[in-house]
């Protein structure tokens, strides 16, 4: 229902408001339109003269808050997508309230649709953003999940198969059964955690119509990846070999030293990774046998609030960079120009 309502990838059930749903998914096609054209029409053929096709067929994402949206774009034939974040992906049943409620169904489409229009109109969110009612049940529509789903649509997916799962301190998955009766909780600090039972997800998907085509899987863990997290969702990580990585905006947490867990499971497990300025510094990759290149523009941080020091090794990267870069990925820098690392094996 939620894929169907929320994310307009199908005709509505019955019980829902035809003329609301209507309304709300020709603004919906008018963002994925405006993403496509602004973003995505540019960033595809970049990503696919990068590769050339080869890259693993598993994809990791840290700090990337269900963001698969961009995955599918950076990565598209890999087979496994793995999204991690403090966020938690949400609770879908919220939806079923809303059947025979169009005056309840307007609104609550209506708050996630601001949310749709803003991360398909920008190339980065805070987690704060991301984190807003997206697992309070309480609050309407997850909005995460919501995203997640139209990501789908946007790449012209559809889902087969949805599980939610917890994950044990040697990265085993274990599935939920039954009906959760609890709620998740949002964070109760800034810095903390999504809580409840709707936070980890597992999604089988494939192209829209075509059985013939091969499925994929996306996973996404709500975790706490800085050095003082309960180091589950690394377990997980763990039990994959080579892997693509991906990550922007990442709130500069990568150059901390409090990070170094998940950091050196990248530089000992990618085989590439793309990202903006908030991917791996040279003093981290460069020992570990990787090479940096460099799209567009940067005269430092965007923010003045992280390391200054890394910030200048970053400045150093650029330094002579005469590739422009078609798109905006991830934060601009000082003086908001475009910017994109490639660091690989």
């Amino acid at each position: 229902m939620l894929y169907a309502v929320a994310a307009c990838g199908e005709a509505p059930p019955a019980g829902f408001d035809a003329t609301v749903v209507a309304a709300h998914c020709k603004q919906v096609q008018t963002a994925i339109a405006s993403w496509r054209d602004k973003w995505l029409t540019p960033a595809a053929p970049f990503f696919a003269d990068l590769h050339h096709g080869r890259y693993p067929a598993s994809v990791v994402y840290p700090f990337g808050g269900g963001d698969l949206v961009t995955a599918l774009a950076v990565y598209p034939d890999a087979t496994d997508y793995t999204t991690l974040s403090l966020e938690g992906m949400g609770d879908p049943r919220p939806v079923l309230a809303l059947a025979g409620k169009p005056k309840q169904l307007a609104p609550a489409l209506g708050k996630l649709r601001s949310v749709v229009t803003m991360n398909l109109g920008w190339a980065w969110n805070t987690t704060d953003q991301l984190s807003i009612e997206s697992s309070d049940t309480r609050a309407g529509l997850p909005n995460i999940l919501a995203l997640t789903l139209i990501a789908l649509v946007a790449h012209g997916y559809e889902p087969l198969e949805v599980r939610y799962f917890t994950v044990d301190n040697k990265g085993v998955l274990a599935y939920v059964t039954g009906e959760p009766a609890a709620e998740s909780r949002g964070r109760k600090a800034t810095n903390a955690v999504q809580e409840g039972p709707f936070n980890d997800i597992e999604i089988v998907f494939r192209k829209k119509g075509d059985a013939s085509a091969p499925k994929k899987t996306f996973r996404h863990f709500a975790a706490d990846l800085s050095d003082a997290g309960d180091g589950r969702a690394l377990a997980y990580l763990g039990t994959k070999r080579d892997v693509a990585a991906l990550t922007k905006a990442a709130s500069y947490l990568l150059w901390k030293d409090s990070f170094s867990g998940i950091r050196d499971y990248l530089l000992a497990h990618m085989q590439m990774m793309v990202s903006d300025d908030t991917g791996i510094p040279p003093r981290h990759a460069k020992p570990a046998g990787f090479t940096q290149d460099v799209w567009g523009h940067y005269a430092g941080s965007f923010f003045k609030w992280p390391r200054q020091d890394v910030a200048k090794e970053m400045v150093e990267l650029w330094r002579g960079s005469t590739r422009a870069l078609p798109f905006r990925f991830g934060y601009y820098d000082s003086k908001r120009q475009p910017h994109l690392l490639f660091t690989h094996k």
